[in-house]
């Protein structure tokens, strides 16, 4: 599973820039210009089997120069209710993946679930979709099975953060997460030529483990 994720990150973005484009082009789902807070695309882009999806925006503040927007991904837990936010990408003009970050439950609206319950899930995160979201889904599926582990770290850190706050103001946990002024809670570097590499290396350890 690893091994195929990785050769998705690679072949995805190579067969685009075969054809003159790049991820970040590709991540507009066949719209032609980015406008700051549209969703892409407009309706998000959804799995149906899985209930995951995900959408591409870019802000007018971004928090690094380096960053043309990023894309927040979405699960449907069992018996949770609502949606769940898994994590945002960050990614650079041509599409370099750069961050991930994980945000307070009202940047997204979603119906948080604490952090055990999102990494046990992510093993059935997938976006499989037909149309202009077909490859950027699949990429983006593939990332986060590349960084599985980093992804539920980034969950834990996310809850830590919480936890954090909620200790110091004595508020409930409902009041923190509805909190305008706070909005990351954790954030991650991203190096996928990084990951790549110690993925061969396990891989050239342990040749029968995939």
């Amino acid at each position: 599973m690893q091994a195929q994720a990785a050769w998705q990150a690679v072949q995805i973005p190579l067969r685009a820039a075969q054809r003159g484009r790049s991820m970040a082009e590709l991540a507009l789902c066949g719209a032609q210009s980015l406008t700051a807070w549209r969703h892409y695309p407009r309706s998000d882009a959804r799995d149906t089997a899985s209930g995951c999806s995900f959408y591409f925006h870019a802000h007018n503040d971004a928090r690094s120069a380096e960053e043309h927007g990023h894309f927040h991904l979405f699960m449907r837990l069992p018996q949770a209710g609502g949606f769940q936010h898994l994590a945002a990408l960050s990614i650079d003009n041509l599409g370099r993946p750069l961050r991930w970050f994980a945000t307070n439950a009202w940047v997204t609206g979603e119906q948080w679930q604490p952090a055990l319950r999102m990494r046990d899930a992510l093993p059935q995160f997938a976006l499989q979709m037909r149309g202009p979201a077909a490859p950027v889904g699949r990429w983006l599926e593939a990332l986060v099975r590349l960084h599985q582990d980093a992804l539920a770290e980034l969950l834990e850190r996310r809850d830590a953060t919480l936890g954090a706050r909620q200790a110091a103001t004595l508020e409930p946990l409902e009041r923190i997460l509805a909190d305008r002024d706070l909005d990351l809670l954790a954030e991650s570097p991203v190096n996928l030529g990084q990951r790549l590499q110690q993925l061969q290396a396990s891989l050239d350890n342990d040749p029968g483990d995939d």
